[in-house]
């Protein structure tokens, strides 16, 4: 779906049209932060910045790393993501709530899929942008939300410092980071918590057809720090909209705390009967991946290591009928000087292989295509605000 672009060309540098809002803010927030009053407390703003170089072992001519939606530029310092937010939380005090935002960079600029729709170019720039209503029913809360929400399948985050490593892996790359839609959150009971979405499709900023697409996440927290979780995403993503072609994905996904460790489990499954195409083929792909980091309470550093597998054996998802497994090693040193500023230094690697028809990587100044890619990535991420809008989890 957001396939890196192959013309080797840099993106426009659409961070500087939010360069002035970011000074200002820089400047000004700290002001805010400690002018504020127990009736504004719900009320939220701040900046995120994303500096990254990967180095690429193979150094293509063109930058690319090629079929990933995120990091898409390697041999090259970028700005992956400039986002600036704003917002008021819902609470019981006051119930309705709003959260606005916009975005620039690399990641956002291959958020567009050849399939976008005119007005894309516009509106991959807005970060979660949305209303919300926090509902009395039944003695609990019910929370509704209607705009530009996240994106309820997959593990990570599309902003790197939410995420226990700096690069996100492939699955995650080709499922939605966000959906315009609705969605209605309630609490079960203490442990148990359930969503469902109605949303425009699984490529938000595409409109194959006018009929919409569904959504449900159910979340059971097993105590502060361990949870399982089960997504599911089912709707037409073709001009055809009879339900043999509409698209079907579900995902498992678990984390767990054990003294000094944090391991995280992620599998996911898709599939979509293709209309187009002679015989109406069931093309599938499925993705996975297991996190284990070591971080140690109350301590900046953590350390970790990720292996993964993407098997896309029809192209649907990435462009190229191919099967990829990864490892990435990771050293954080986090530090937040005060409750609202927090800075993320990382030094990863990894190792990608890609194997099947259209398998391979970008090497060397004719840009011809080797099965193994190996980077080496220094990444700075900075987060200053209060009140950051909430992503994936429940």
């Amino acid at each position: 779906m957001r396939v890196a672009r192959a013309d080797g060309e840099s993106a426009p540098r659409a961070c500087r049209t939010v360069g002035a809002a970011l000074t200002w803010l820089c400047l000004c927030a700290p002001a805010a932060a400690e002018a504020q009053t127990a009736d504004s407390a719900s009320l939220g703003g701040g900046v995120y910045l994303d500096v990254a170089y990967l180095l690429s072992d193979n150094h293509p001519e063109n930058h690319q790393w090629r079929t990933k939606g995120t990091t898409p530029i390697v041999d090259r310092l970028e700005i992956n993501n400039a986002t600036l937010w704003a917002g008021k939380r819902s609470t019981s005090d006051s119930r309705w709530g709003f959260q606005f935002g916009v975005q620039a960079g690399e990641d956002v600029d291959n958020l567009e899929s050849s399939e976008a729709a005119e007005s894309a170019d516009f509106l991959k720039h807005l970060y979660y942008t949305n209303v919300t209503f926090l509902a009395p029913v039944g003695g609990r809360e019910l929370l509704l939300t209607g705009g530009l929400i996240p994106g309820h399948i997959g593990y990570e985050s599309f902003q790197a410092i939410d995420n226990p490593t700096y690069t996100r892996v492939y699955g995650v790359d080709y499922v939605p980071y966000f959906e315009w839609g609705v969605s209605a959150e309630y609490p079960v009971d203490a442990s148990l918590r359930g969503k469902l979405l109605i949303v425009n499709g699984w490529d938000y900023l595409a409109s194959p057809n006018s009929l919409p697409s569904y959504g449900m996440q159910l979340q059971w927290d097993v105590d502060d720090e361990s949870w399982l979780r089960g997504n599911v995403f089912y709707g037409p993503e073709q001009e055809a909209t009879s339900l043999e072609f509409w698209r079907f994905a579900g995902e498992a996904m678990g984390q767990w705390r054990v003294e000094d460790f944090l391991l995280i489990g992620n599998l996911g499954w898709g599939t979509e009967e293709q209309a187009s195409l002679e015989g109406n083929p069931r093309y599938d792909w499925t993705w996975g991946a297991l996190w284990v980091t070591w971080q140690p309470d109350g301590r900046p550093w953590s350390a970790g290591l990720r292996p993964e597998f993407f098997r896309d054996e029809s192209g649907l998802q990435s462009g190229a009928r191919q099967t990829i497994g990864a490892l990435t090693a990771t050293l954080q040193y986090r530090l937040e000087t005060v409750r609202l500023n927090v800075w993320s230094v990382r030094a990863e690697y990894r190792l990608d292989r890609s194997t099947g028809p259209d398998a391979g990587f970008y090497r060397g100044p004719g840009n011809e295509l080797a099965s193994e890619q190996q980077l080496f990535i220094i990444a700075v991420n900075w987060q200053f605000g209060f009140h950051k809008p909430r992503g994936r989890e429940l």
